[in-house]
């Protein structure tokens, strides 16, 4: 094990960067985003928790006993058993979905929306641990945002390996790093055709297209609340394993008094998730979509009391309960987009969680 890293330790909450570690452990004191500074102040902590997708929902914050910051953790990979059924590899309702949707756009009605789908993983003798799961993520993730946070309410866990900074910030200064356009690395890693995959991704048009309209959006939701932002002119190629993405990286200051969440909030739901303009995508979403999202493609993450902390998007995820495992999935959909194309990508997506499961997602 790597000098750098700690062995994972399971706890209600976990979070694991290429740089470091936020480990939630004890009592938990639910609180709302008003108070949560507040009580993170008197109790000598920090905060942790999601955010649900939906922007009107309740956020799930906690402040704990102990909130450990410390090294990137290191897992150990472990073969999982596997599920007697995966319902879901196959979509039609999804396929259907997205020609409504690019109808839609003909039609004029809006630029851009996300939409998802479920792959659900039924095991009569019980799902993996959920320590098991996520150690697999960190070993099969290690550039990712590792995370484990237990459901309130339940002995459910949801589980990810984001490739997506939403917000952070250390003294005032912020960083958001925004995603938008994606290819399978379908080639061999570090190949000639592994890096032709993303030059291509990088001239696509419609990706390019795609990735304008989320940068411009952060941009124009940020400026309220900061005293400078730069945004890069172009893109930069980001690689997970098992896709290329098109990311930008902004940086900042904050208004005095503003924390990481708040910073979060305000940009939250982007286009990358959500879709453009954001009210109408909001609607076509519960029109077409035929589940809630929770909290997929809402946040996760912490702050310590001071306001310093960090957000990411909860993608490449899981609900873990004590029989299934649903995986969630969403791809942007604008004119150019087409149902066959968009379920390969979400068919994509889902092999980040799948491959930690050891399941076919495609």
């Amino acid at each position: 094990m790597p000098e750098n890293q700690q062995q994972s330790t399971f706890a209600p909450f976990l979070l694991s960067t290429p740089q470091h570690s936020v480990r939630a452990h004890g009592a938990m004191q639910q609180v709302d985003a008003t108070e949560a500074l507040a009580v993170a102040r008197q109790r000598g902590s920090g905060v942790v928790g999601l955010v649900p997708f939906h922007p009107d929902r309740p956020a799930q914050l906690m402040v704990p006993e102990h909130l450990e910051i410390s090294a990137p953790l290191a897992g150990k990979e472990t073969q999982l058993p596997q599920p007697d059924s995966v319902e879901g590899i196959d979509n039609p309702d999804f396929r259907a979905a997205v020609a409504a949707a690019v109808a839609r756009m003909n039609d004029g009605e809006l630029d851009k929306v996300v939409l998802s789908r479920l792959l659900c993983a039924h095991y009569g003798q019980g799902a993996p641990a959920p320590r098991e799961i996520f150690n697999n993520l960190l070993v099969q993730q290690p550039r990712a945002y590792v995370f484990s946070a237990k459901l309130p309410g339940s002995d459910s866990y949801l589980m990810g390996a984001s490739p997506e900074l939403v917000f952070s910030t250390e003294n005032s200064e912020f960083t958001t790093f925004p995603l938008a356009g994606t290819a399978a690395r379908e080639a061999e890693i570090g190949s000639t055709d592994d890096a032709q995959i993303g030059e291509e991704l990088m001239r696509s048009p419609k990706d390019r297209a795609e990735h304008s309209t989320v940068v411009d959006d952060i941009r124009t939701r940020l400026l309220p609340l900061c005293e400078d932002i730069a945004v890069p002119a172009v893109p930069q190629l980001v690689a997970t394993p098992q896709l290329w993405h098109l990311g930008t990286k902004i940086t900042g200051r904050l208004s005095e008094g503003l924390s990481s969440l708040d910073g979060a909030r305000a940009i939250h739901p982007t286009p990358a998730i959500c879709g453009f303009p954001g009210d109408r995508a909001l609607k076509l979403i519960e029109e077409l979509e035929d589940f809630d999202r929770g909290f997929f493609g809402g946040l996760v993450g912490w702050m310590d009391s001071r306001g310093n902390g960090e957000w990411a998007l909860v993608l490449r995820c899981a609900e873990i309960s004590s029989t299934t495992a649903t995986l969630f999935a969403g791809a942007g959909i604008i004119a150019a987009s087409t149902p066959a194309g968009e379920h390969a990508e979400t068919g994509n997506k889902f092999g980040s969680f799948g491959k930690a499961l050891g399941i076919t997602t495609r």
